[in-house]
Order: C-alpha cells, then structure tokens, then sequence
C-alpha cells in the first residue's frame, strides 16, 4: 500500500510548506524578470531619445551654437501684432422685432420666445401686413448679425436692410436692430 500522511503527522506539515514556498518563489521570480525587462526598456529608450536629439541636430544644419552664444532672432521671422477685425455683434447686443405676417394667428410670440432662449433681446412680437416670403431686415452695417439672425431661426428667409422708409410702416421697428417677418412659406 502507498503511504498518504495523514492529517497530524510529520510528512503531511512539510509537503504543505514546500508548495507554498514554491508559488512564492515563483511569484519572485515574475517580479525579479519583470523589473528587469522594465530596466531593460527604460535604458532602450534613454539611448533611442539621445540618438534622435543627435540626429535632428545634424539634419537641422550642424551642431547646436556654442555655450555662451547670443542667440539672435533675425527679422524676417519676427511677428507683428495685428487687430482683428470686430466681428458680428452676439445676439444679446440686438434688439430683434419678431411680426408675423403668415395670416395665421399667433405665429411671432413662439418664434420671439425661441430667439430669447438663443440670447436675442426681442422686442413685443406683433403682426404685419399678409406675405408669401420671410425676410429679416437688419440696419445697414448688420449683414452678419442678419446671416445669424436667420440661421436661428431656421426659416428660409431673404435678408434686408431695415432703413427709416422700411421701419415706418411696421409698428414698434424704430426700436429694433433686426425685424423679423414671418411669411405664409
């Protein structure tokens, strides 16, 4: 018969003990060659980095300028400031006058309201004489303000100038930067 150590003896206490130190030297020995091969891979890469600094000094025209040279930025590479140019006006700077011309009742105030929710300062919305086409009639110098304008609207809309002739015939367009009419289209 085969002899098995039986709990309490001798034998069974060392077979134990010689299995757990063989996973913990195993275990060691992982962390020894993994910390190696990290060492390894860390001086491969030191040694690629100095190689490359010494290459893109050679291919840039030569060696770097010597220590204590004045380093001197010729003029043709210097930048000048310049402005830029002012740009459209944000939303918030326009007084925008919402009328609805569709024939249908109740059209600007929903329009008015999603113009502020976008930061327009809308004006009291109000109704116009009955049109096919939407147009949005900004003052002169507001092309780019009038191109937002209808871009948040969504509605296919002809762009304007609101000059006095124009704002004459529309209640409360004095007031307003931008009017915008709403068309049966």
């Amino acid at each position: 018969m085969t002899d098995f150590p039986v709990r309490g003896e001798p034998g069974a206490a060392r077979r134990r003990s010689a299995t757990g130190s063989s996973f913990t030297r195993s275990m060691f020995g992982a962390f020894a060659r993994g910390t190696a091969l990290i060492a390894v891979a860390l001086a491969i890469g030191i040694v690629l980095l100095q190689w490359s600094d010494a290459s893109t000094d050679v291919a840039a025209g030569g060696a770097p300028p010597p220590t204590g040279a004045p380093v001197v930025i010729p003029e043709s590479t210097t930048t000048t400031a310049t402005t830029a140019p002012a740009g459209p006006k944000a939303p918030a700077e326009l007084a925008v006058l919402v009328l609805n011309a569709t024939g249908k009742n109740a059209q600007a105030k929903p329009l008015s309201d999603r113009l502020a929710v976008v930061g327009y300062r809308t004006l009291t919305p109000g109704n116009a004489n009955r049109r096919d086409e939407s147009v949005a009639l900004c003052r002169a110098g507001l092309d780019e303000e009038a191109t937002a304008l209808v871009a948040a609207t969504g509605l296919p809309a002809t762009i304007g100038i609101l000059d006095e002739a124009a704002a004459a015939g529309m209640e409360g367009a004095s007031e307003a930067d931008c009017v915008l009419i709403i068309g049966a289209r």
